[in-house]
């Protein structure tokens, strides 16, 4: 029994750490973005109707996009951010980006 949790317990402590830090790095990308947005719409207190059309058609974009594929699109990025392209770091990135336009409803 031993073995198994000293298999087990370091994969669940990255997954946690990869939850926790996607979580709150897509919290700040994301909750901006949307009151970002609900105040550019045509309705809205700042009324920028075509920027919140771009904004809004970016987030669809990120929206349909598989996660392997953002995954391998922002191998760039975050090695500029982490350094690196593997290990639970890297995948922090990605998951951060694929989750914050979900925050928009």
């Amino acid at each position: 029994m031993k073995e198994i949790i000293d298999l087990i317990l370091p994969s669940f402590l990255d997954t946690l750490y990869m939850v926790f830090f996607s979580t709150l790095f897509s919290l700040i990308l994301g909750a901006p973005l949307g009151i970002f947005l609900v105040l550019t719409d045509k309705e809205g207190l700042l009324k920028m109707p075509k920027l919140n059309s771009v904004i809004g058609f970016i987030i669809n974009i990120t929206r349909s996009i598989p996660f392997i594929i953002l995954i391998i699109i922002l191998f760039p990025l975050s090695r500029i951010i982490v350094g690196t392209t593997i290990g639970k770091e890297a995948a922090v990135v990605p998951l951060s980006i694929a989750a914050a336009p979900s925050l928009q409803g």
